[in-house]
């Protein structure tokens, strides 16, 4: 009471941070998870399953900000913020990320429901157990579950009649082979060839790669590079690539889908692991701690705002790239246009992008 006799009342406001699920542990999965964790919120993954990627400077500069930094786990440096990384080491190293933060991750997850209608999203386990959420993430990738509820009946990923087949070998062996010598270009010299048919038989998705079929597909070519095939040995891995209509929608009152789950890539920019890692960033930044619950579903549709053009731009050339060398019918990207494109991904950054929608949205 002061001396006036006039009580001065304090009002104390809490942040309550939102409760999140995420199913999936992928590269987007957990990228998110660590994001929205540093940020404040409670976090959950589910994950039921207990390559080289090229990790480019819009990708790099958002692993960072969740101090996720290439060069600490072997990437090689190519240019100014663009490493080469394996795959699963950036997967590993975003694992032991995520212990540093207070991200809960189950393993061996079979979710059997799935309820995004209720006032309260959520989900629950063959276990018999359910999480209850604030917003659920779908990060579970190509072949999504939470995709069939954010959009009842919609057409799954089709096969395009491509698969990759993928192995390591040092890079020493085949320098010191006469046959192969020739065949190892300078440092950051990416090699093609494109024969004259590319397809291969049989469904994979992620699988121990035929041998045989990769050495015919190659029949034809010059000894160096028949030879460089039969290097091939137990770690030959074989993806078939897949592709998916456009989603009229990624999200769905509190739920929305990231990464693959949205929109799948085929490798022919080295963009799908980023824009990945870019929808993660993009919900996290829109989301920050003092976020209500009432105010979720319209996070999101900023998120799709933001996310859907950058995608399909990055996809559209993504897949004139991929177009085959031998099909006339198919005017591939010149180099120029490639510099072009390549131009406009790169400096990119989607934490700044998204925070000046928030500021608009918020009248900053």
């Amino acid at each position: 009471m002061s001396e006036s006799g006039v009580r001065a009342t304090f009002a104390i406001f809490r942040t309550c941070p939102l409760r999140i699920v995420i199913i999936g542990a992928g590269i987007a999965g957990l990228s998110a998870a660590i994001a929205l964790s540093k940020q404040g919120h409670r976090v959950v993954i589910c994950q039921r399953n207990g390559g080289s990627y090229p990790c480019t400077p819009n990708c790099t500069a958002l692993l960072q900000s969740i101090d996720v930094d290439p060069k600490d786990f072997g990437g090689t440096l190519l240019e100014q913020e663009w490493y080469l990384v394996h795959r699963v080491d950036l997967h590993n190293c975003l694992k032991e990320r995520l212990h540093q933060t207070t991200a809960t991750l189950h393993l061996g997850c079979k979710i059997t429901n799935i309820n995004i209608e209720s006032d309260q999203p959520f989900v629950t386990l063959e276990v018999e157990r359910e999480f209850t959420c604030d917003l659920l993430l779908g990060a579970d990738g190509l072949h999504s579950i939470l995709r069939n509820h954010i959009i009842p009946n919609f057409p799954p990923p089709y096969p395009v009649g491509k698969s990759v087949f993928r192995w390591l070998l040092p890079t020493e062996d085949m320098k010191n082979n006469h046959t192969t010598k020739n065949v190892v270009g300078d440092p950051g010299v990416f090699v093609e060839w494109a024969a004259d048919d590319r397809r291969v038989s049989g469904r994979y998705r992620e699988a121990a790669g035929d041998k045989t079929a990769l050495a015919n597909g190659f029949a034809g070519f010059a000894p160096s590079v028949r030879r460089l095939i039969d290097t091939a040995g137990d770690d030959l891995k074989v993806w078939e690539l897949f592709a998916m209509e456009k989603l009229p929608t990624w999200v769905r009152g509190r739920a929305a889908l990231v990464g693959e789950s949205a929109h799948p890539f085929q490798p022919y920019m080295g963009q799908g692991a980023a824009m990945a890692i870019e929808d993660a960033l993009s919900i996290t930044t829109l989301l920050p701690l003092d976020t209500k619950v009432e105010d979720i579903p319209a996070r999101l549709a900023l998120y799709e705002k933001t996310r859907q053009p950058r995608v399909d731009f990055v996809l559209k050339y993504t897949r004139l790239n991929g177009a085959d060398e031998n099909d006339p019918s198919v005017q591939r990207m010149t180099a120029t246009k490639m510099v072009k494109v390549m131009g406009i991904c790169f400096p990119y950054n989607e934490i700044e992008y998204s925070r000046v929608l928030l500021e608009e949205e918020r009248g900053c």
